[in-house]
């Protein structure tokens, strides 16, 4: 990028331009979040699928068939996910209806021993901090407009069949522009995309390993919703540091509504102990160090992207702030540095 003329600049100027710039693109991005959400999320699912398909492809199976088939698979997996969650609405509803009353009364057992303490303090003054009745409508709420998720995913997965079919179009026209000066974007976006691959695959099989331990463990606890409780923890497992945290508190509330206090401490040592598993064992084992960005910097990202973009933005703040770090990297080359040494 050739900005030679903004050094020019006094040091407030450029740094008011720059700022100025930036919540210019800011709030476009903000406005624009449903559409630019839906081509992420194809960009990412085109990015992690295109190996599997140009690998099909080199068994002489058509691009376009593998593509169709590997889109068809992902849309029965979402509509029998969407039934199944559609049908636990009227049950969810009710609980939510109930869930203030029925954790008050829980909650008695703590008045009591506050009381010993000379604290004073009420139910309703606990349930002030602790409103599982609100928790539980935010989650009825998504419930409810998941029937519009189906056709917000057709969308996506039409956009993901035309960038999967059209993929060695893009790569070939991409590096053939991106030769010579700007030879190191290319280079740079390629190591990202590939780490990001990496991520998003191992972030994937977390996912999917976390929400059927959980699921099955909720089912044999005799929790009610294990399904959704499952589906909860597959989906805030690719919020980084928090999403398995956040997801077990539905469930930690409904075993303390249903059974006591030393069964919800279980089930919190329990989300505990998994979370530890995937995310100090398991991911940090497969992934390595590739991505190399801190706690506090993957917290930073989730929440910048998510007040951005919304859910779909936490959920790809990872691999969005890692490419961006890779690009702009790239364009910082060690001449510019020495420039502003000298400056």
């Amino acid at each position: 990028m050739e900005l030679r003329w903004l050094t020019l600049w006094p040091p407030l100027a450029r740094v008011l331009f720059i700022l100025t710039s930036l919540t210019i693109v800011l709030t476009g991005l903000y406005l624009a979040a449903p559409l630019i959400n839906q081509v992420l999320l194809a960009v990412m699912l085109a990015i992690m699928l295109d190996p599997l398909i140009s690998r099909l492809d080199s068994q002489r199976i058509p691009r376009l068939l593998s593509s169709l088939l590997m889109i068809a698979l992902m849309l029965l997996i979402l509509v029998f996910t969407t039934l199944k969650l559609t049908a636990l609405t009227p049950d969810l509803v009710q609980l939510s209806r109930q869930a203030p009353a029925l954790l008050a009364a829980r909650l008695e057992q703590l008045t009591q021993a506050f009381s010993r303490l000379d604290g004073g303090i009420t139910p309703d003054q606990l349930l002030t901090f602790v409103d599982a009745g609100a928790l539980v409508r935010v989650v009825t709420a998504f419930l409810t407009q998941i029937p519009g998720v189906i056709s917000w995913w057709i969308m996506v997965f039409l956009m993901l069949l035309f960038m999967l079919y059209e993929m060695p179009l893009l790569k070939t026209a991409l590096q053939q522009r991106v030769e010579g000066k700007n030879r190191a974007f290319y280079l740079a976006l390629q190591q990202g995309i590939q780490s990001v691959i990496v991520y998003a695959r191992v972030k994937t099989l977390t996912s999917i390993l976390g929400g059927l331990i959980v699921g099955i463990g909720a089912h044999l606890l005799g929790l009610k919703f294990a399904f959704f409780w499952g589906v909860l923890m597959f989906v805030f497992n690719y919020v980084p540091v928090l999403g398995s945290f956040i997801a077990a508190i539905p469930p930690v509330i409904q075993s303390y509504i249903l059974f006591d206090l030393q069964v919800a401490l279980a089930v919190a040592g329990f989300f505990m102990v998994l979370n530890l598993c995937l995310s100090s064992v398991i991911e940090p084992l497969l992934i390595g160090k590739r991505l190399d960005l801190a706690l506090t910097t993957q917290l930073l990202a989730f929440l910048f992207w998510q007040a951005l973009l919304g859910i779909t933005g936490g959920i790809l703040a990872i691999p969005l702030t890692y490419l961006l770090k890779k690009v702009l990297l790239a364009g910082y080359t060690p001449q510019e540095q020495q420039m502003e040494l000298n400056q």
